[in-house]
């Protein structure tokens, strides 16, 4: 009993390898409006922490699913420079479930690694970044995975197929939509050595919306680097 008490105290944190979707709110879901896909950073029994690429209001409601936790519900806590904390409310025994399955993960061998994945798709160690049109338009993003060809993404709009997008500094294709957000593919193929570091958003970018309210409205980008770009 200690030792599980122990466990629930200190949680799991530095997560990596688990990536879910949340959606705000009691509404039904719809991708781009409410629901969006999220990376988990750390759990416990009492929390849950996420980099995500829309960060609701303190208080709001929010919904989440993550494979080796199951689904999980609570209020946002506080925020985070990339996301967001989640105090969980559970009902019956769902404490005592998410407690066996936090400690069922962290015997894992794989725990706390790097996930490559199938197709050489990879999980973005920076996944939060920013999107944009041709027009200037441009918001906050999370890189659900990647490879040399294209991208999926999670954002709070969903274009349409056939949309040009940048994301970073990489220019694509829309070219699917799925439930949390969609897929792009590069106008051009992309060294697999340089490709993650080109599809982070701009440290002046970062650096703004580390100090930005966080709002869900899309973000003009003259206002983080000045009226000259």
């Amino acid at each position: 009993m200690a030792e599980v008490l122990e466990r629930e105290a200190a949680g799991i944190a530095g997560i990596s390898t688990v990536a879910g979707r949340y959606a705000i709110g009691d509404q039904p879901m719809h991708p781009g409006l409410n629901m969006f896909a999220c990376r988990l950073r750390a759990i416990s029994a009492a929390e849950f922490v996420v980099t995500a690429p829309v960060i609701p209001t303190i208080g709001e409601r929010v919904r989440a699913s993550f494979g080796p936790f199951g689904s999980l519900s609570g209020k946002i806590a506080r925020h985070l420079d990339d996301g967001f904390a989640v105090a969980i409310a559970h009902a019956g025994d769902g404490r005592a479930e998410l407690v066996a399955r936090i400690a069922s993960f962290r015997e894992r061998p794989w725990t706390g690694t790097r996930e490559r994945r199938m197709d050489h798709r990879f999980m973005p160690g920076e996944p939060r970044s920013v999107i944009g049109r041709p027009d200037g338009w441009a918001q906050p993003c999370l890189i659900v995975d990647y490879s040399a060809s294209g991208a999926a993404v999670s954002a709070a709009f969903q274009p349409a197929v056939g949309e040009v997008v940048t994301i970073g500094q990489v220019t694509a294709e829309v070219v699917r939509l799925f439930d949390v957000g969609f897929a792009v593919r590069f106008f051009e193929r992309q060294d697999p050595e340089e490709i993650e570091s080109l599809l982070e958003a701009p440290e002046e970018w970062r650096s703004a919306a580390r100090r930005a309210v966080p709002a869900r409205d899309p973000v003009d980008p003259a206002e983080v680097y000045g009226a000259d770009g």
